[in-house]
């Protein structure tokens, strides 16, 4: 799990990241998103949100990690969801799980 959660952290290095809710539902919406990743402990009203979007919109997402380390490892505060936006990164990070 730390090998994903440091490629994330690369990946948010080289701008392949949108964090948090709005940003990742535009990127939905514009199918910039090769996955979505919505934290373990987000609300249930994130969940429902995020996933009837990404269902709308076929685009892959998974549950992983807690908000304070997916935020930690992104150099943020706590990050209920996040967007991948390289296909690479989607693929390993959905490998590695």
């Amino acid at each position: 799990m730390n090998k994903i959660y440091s490629m994330l952290g690369l990946a948010r290095k080289g701008g392949n990241i949108s964090i948090g809710f709005d940003t990742t539902k535009a990127d939905i919406e514009k199918n910039k998103s090769f996955l979505v990743i919505i934290a373990e402990d987000a609300s249930e009203k994130t969940k429902e949100n995020i996933i009837f979007l990404c269902r709308r919109h076929n685009s892959k997402y998974i549950e992983f990690g807690e908000k304070e380390i997916l935020g930690k490892s992104l150099g943020k505060k706590p990050v209920s969801v996040l967007s991948v936006t390289d296909k690479n990164i989607a693929s390993y990070i959905l490998n590695k799980i």
